[in-house]
């Protein structure tokens, strides 16, 4: 192995490897030929594999997935490990900015390289002294004074006014009097709309909703689980984000008039049962099976995540066309079909283009939960279930208070 060394100093340091792979009896270095064969193709193979074993989602891995085949392997991919330096990285980085144009998307092109690296040190496939991203910097976007990165535009959180209007156009349109099949295969879509609005549960989270995470009586939702759809594979309701369980006060309106008859529907119960009667089969069914799953070795099985068939879940909201919750695209097309609806016939409330479904999360958590309802970030943050340094990351700016108030005192002068 020392005669194939390329120079004496590496022959030096190969043996010097050797003997503390002795001294710790840990494993000898590979030879010139293998280490010659472990490329970044190679090494992004161990990094999805890695990322599988520490238990990262099928949307993660989707994502890691396509960033590896679309911008790192094509460009570095025959590169050995141990000759991955700075400019390969520039060159992944340079094939990224020709199709990626988000500031975020490039950073995780450049988390993933790192990802990667950290690995290749830790398999000992790079010496650790060799740093291919030492210098790769990315152009920093422009920041607001007092905000970080992550900070969320305040023109990108919706007013409760455009919520309602969307919400009820929704209803309108999807409900039993519409006159569009195409929408009135999602029946609950304004219900689905308020609940994001009003709760800030992420789409998954939203579509992972069952008749038995609803507590009518305590006037929350348990949010447990979140449903996900991998490419080219069925829906399943996997974990819920971060793995974080946490409850969500909806308004009681929103329980009493929406939710219960859904709920009343789904157990099989008549319209004119009672609220307790309601809640009976509710806790009958969570007993059942938090019965069931005290059978299983798998001590970690409980009420909320027992493994049911998809199609047995008591889903609150699907299409009803395959009876499972909506695909995200089939959920996206119906909700810019709505958003047009609206901006045509009440365009005083109309939803602005720039402004995604999802930002009814960020509607529930500055407009509702913090200004409508007082309630300070800490408690924000377990509405939704993040940790609180994100919620401040994306919701606070140093200063914005004593601006308001200096706008307050100039404005009459």
């Amino acid at each position: 192995m020392l005669r194939r060394a390329n120079s004496e100093a590496e022959a030096r340091k190969i043996f010097a490897q050797a003997e503390a792979a002795l001294d710790t009896e840990k494993e000898t270095p590979a030879g010139a030929d293998v280490r010659a064969s472990r490329t970044i193709r190679m090494l992004g193979e161990e990094h999805l594999k890695d990322s599988i074993e520490r238990g990262k989602q099928p949307r993660t891995m989707e994502q890691r997935e396509s960033r590896l085949n679309a911008h790192i392997l094509p460009t570095i991919g025959d590169v050995p490990v141990t000759k991955w330096r700075v400019d390969h990285s520039r060159k992944v980085m340079e094939k990224g900015s020709k199709t990626i144009f988000s500031n975020r998307g490039r950073e995780d092109l450049r988390g993933q390289l790192a990802a990667m690296r950290k690995l290749a040190w830790r398999l000992g496939w790079l010496d650790r002294s060799v740093d291919p991203l030492d210098g790769l910097e990315i152009g920093r976007a422009n920041i607001l004074h007092g905000a970080t990165a992550q900070y969320v535009d305040p023109r990108l959180r919706p007013e409760t006014r455009q919520v309602r209007a969307m919400a009820d156009a929704a209803d309108k349109l999807c409900g039993p009097d519409g006159t569009d099949p195409l929408m009135t295969r999602l029946p609950l879509f304004g219900t689905k709309i308020r609940v994001a609005g009003f709760g800030g549960l992420r789409l998954g989270e939203q579509n992972a909703l069952r008749a038995i995470d609803v507590f009518l009586d305590r006037g929350y939702v348990h949010v447990n689980g979140s449903w996900i759809t991998p490419r080219r594979q069925a829906g399943f309701r996997g974990p819920v984000k971060n793995h974080t369980l946490h409850e969500v006060p909806l308004p009681g309106s929103l329980l009493r008039d929406e939710l219960l008859p859904r709920v009343k529907e789904l157990l099989g119960l008549p319209d004119k049962a009672t609220l307790q009667q309601v809640l009976n089969a509710q806790e009958a069914e969570r007993q059942r099976r938090a019965d069931l799953s005290l059978r299983e070795p798998n001590k970690n099985l409980a009420w909320w995540n027992y493994p049911v068939p998809t199609e047995d879940e008591l889903w609150l909201f699907v299409d009803t066309v395959t009876g499972l919750p909506v695909k995200p695209e089939l959920h996206n097309e119906r909700w810019h079909r709505v958003r047009r609806w609206v901006e045509k016939n009440d365009p005083d409330n109309a939803w602005p283009r720039t402004i995604v479904y999802r930002n009814l999360r960020h509607h529930a958590a500055t407009r509702w939960f913090h200004d409508e309802l007082g309630e300070s970030w800490e408690v924000v943050a377990q509405y939704l279930g993040d940790k609180l340094a994100t919620v401040l990351n994306h919701y606070v700016r140093a200063g914005e208070d004593a601006l308001r108030d200096s706008v307050g005192k100039l404005a009459n002068l």
